[in-house]
């Protein structure tokens, strides 16, 4: 390198040195200038080489009191979202995607616990590619090691009531995760005050929802009556090969489904009335990797921040629609945990209409009570309905897509309070 290259080079970095030091980071301003949020952050290896990320925010902003609020573990979607990203900015953490504060936070009253998953997702990482889960079984175990292991940490916490709450894929998880739970505390390995679980937009039952899929988009006016036919016919087919359960054929199938319903214009599946893709996203991204991860310094500042990982989602691309009803229908009959299943009505990845009909169909000792219950209005104005039979409910929220905490607060709350056996 000649003198003049050099002289550039070190001049360019100074240059980059002195606008990085002279930019004000905004993360850590809305820190300063806001409530501040108490929160710890760390790894838990949940097998040699795969190492799980959680971020946890004390109730209220402070470790005073705490253990005696509510405490929810958040469990995100995709699969291969990223908690600490998405569920935090984008849905109920104390600061929206722009880093202004959020008023429906869920850590007002409550804990939350972010936890990014499965591994090689967001913060979390795996330091061999083969590492990656291959299986819901293996996601559930991994996150159940990494809720242990923070109880162990945090034991002030354990007989606080705990809480799952779901979204999306991370709803097909959830029963899964909170059967293992659930035992795991009857044979005294785990000691929590286990409560209940929120499911939202869940891809429990994935046929139900790709049949309904098609003739949504229609009646919404999404795709045209022609195109609505042909993908009626492709969404029979996958069921059949999911009925039979040849996955092999059905994987095939869901990307023929998903190229047809896109070929009148890109279909923003989370939310029909939303613009597609979701620019935010991108732009949280950026964020997370120039001020949020600085801000944490257990993070390895080397690993890049995605809000999605493609190779965690690759890896359980033959798990995609496998079901998780029996393990619904397993804590419905053999434990005491209250259950809510909610459903935004602009949902195209879990349509309404797939969501009411897996649920009705749910095999357990209260279904034909439940059938039979009527429905009630959800607090405020067009905010939905609800019905509850036992230890399960079923919310039709109105207004919201995939992403219910966000897109209707007032009714999200009401679940919440409804869960947690506050006043509704």
């Amino acid at each position: 390198m000649n003198l003049f290259v050099l002289w550039i080079w070190m001049a360019t970095a100074i240059c980059v040195m002195a606008d990085t030091a002279d930019e004000e980071n905004p993360y850590i301003k809305a820190l300063k200038n806001n409530k501040q949020w108490h929160n710890v952050h760390g790894y838990v290896q949940v097998r040699p080489g795969a190492h799980m990320f959680y971020w946890f925010f004390f109730a209220n902003g402070t470790r005073i009191n705490a253990h005696h609020k509510p405490l929810i573990i958040w469990i995100q979607g995709g699969p291969g979202f990223a908690a600490s990203g998405v569920g935090n900015f984008a849905e109920m953490g104390p600061f929206h995607m722009n880093l202004q504060p959020r008023n429906h936070t869920w850590v007002k009253e409550r804990n939350v616990l972010f936890i990014d998953h499965p591994v090689g997702t967001g913060f979390s990482y795996v330091t061999n590619s083969s590492l990656y889960a291959k299986t819901d079984r293996d996601m559930a175990m991994d996150l159940a090691r990494a809720i242990k292991m923070f109880f162990r940490r945090h034991k002030e916490f354990r007989h606080t009531p705990t809480y799952l709450f779901s979204q999306s894929y991370g709803g097909k998880i959830c029963p899964r995760l909170a059967y293992y739970l659930h035992t795991a505390i009857e044979k005294k390995s785990l000691k929590i005050n286990f409560k209940g679980i929120g499911i939202g937009g869940g891809w429990v039952d994935p046929k139900e929802s790709i049949l309904v899929q098609p003739e949504f988009l229609h009646l919404s006016g999404g795709i045209d009556r022609n195109l609505y036919l042909s993908s009626a016919k492709v969404a029979k087919q996958l069921v059949r090969a999911l009925e039979t359960e040849d996955y092999a054929q059905a994987d095939i199938l869901d990307d023929v489904l998903f190229s047809t319903l896109n070929k009148q214009g890109e279909i923003n599946f989370n939310n029909v009335y939303a613009p597609s893709p979701y620019p935010d996203l991108e732009e949280l991204q950026n964020k997370m990797n120039r001020y949020v991860k600085p801000s944490l310094s257990m993070v390895n500042q080397t690993i890049k921040w995605q809000y999605l990982s493609t190779e965690a989602y690759e890896s359980l691309k033959k798990s995609f629609l496998v079901p998780s009803v029996s393990f619904l229908e397993a804590l419905l009959d053999k434990t005491k945990l209250k259950i809510a299943i909610y459903n935004g009505n602009l949902d195209v990845v879990t349509p309404l209409g797939g969501a009411s009909n897996w649920v009705h169909k749910l095999k357990w000792h209260g279904a034909a009570d439940f059938a039979k219950a009527k429905r009630k209005r959800i607090r405020g104005t067009r905010n939905g309905y609800y019905k509850e039979m036992k230890r399960l409910s079923f919310w039709w929220v109105f207004g919201a897509g995939h992403w219910v905490p966000e897109e209707n607060p007032e009714a999200m709350k009401q679940i919440l309070d409804y869960v947690m056996d506050e006043t509704v």
